[in-house]
């Protein structure tokens, strides 16, 4: 009797068992077996692997392009942006070396024969503006014979 009773026992726990496994599998399949029957693509690349493989390969590729393509439209923005700290410290001492520069430096004092060549500068100044004039005069008179 005792043989029966662990026969019978053990057919009780493999049913339970497998009961419980089927179970289990069923509740944890069935949610991903549903979304699978909605996306039969995924279905697709999921008996594919080699495909999956090509195509991530690929998708890498063209993410790779367009972060290249992303970096070289920003290079100049960065370039500039590293640089600017430079160009202002430039420019604000060149200011104030100027400001300086105009302040402090005093004009040459003129010497006696300095005086001299002052006028003559003077001189050449105002010849050279009345030339610029006879030059321009002549320029219409010679546009005026030209059309007539």
């Amino acid at each position: 009797m005792g043989r029966w009773v662990s026969v019978a026992m053990g057919s009780l726990t493999d049913t339970f068992t497998n009961s419980w496994g089927d179970a289990a599998q069923s509740a944890l399949l069935r949610p991903v077996q549903d979304w699978l029957v909605e996306h039969p693509l995924m279905g697709w690349l999921a008996g594919h692997p080699l495909w999956v493989l090509v195509l991530v390969v690929v998708g890498l590729l063209l993410f790779a392009g367009l972060w290249s393509a992303i970096a070289r439209l920003t290079e100049g923005f960065w370039l500039s942006l590293v640089k600017l700290p430079f160009r202002l410290g430039g420019w604000i001492v060149g200011a104030v070396s100027g400001l300086l520069v105009r302040q402090w430096a005093k004009p040459p004092k003129l010497a006696a024969g300095d005086e001299r060549l002052s006028e003559i500068m003077g001189r050449l100044a105002t010849l050279q503006t009345e030339q610029e004039q006879l030059l321009e005069e002549m320029r219409e008179l010679l546009g005026k014979k030209g059309k007539g």
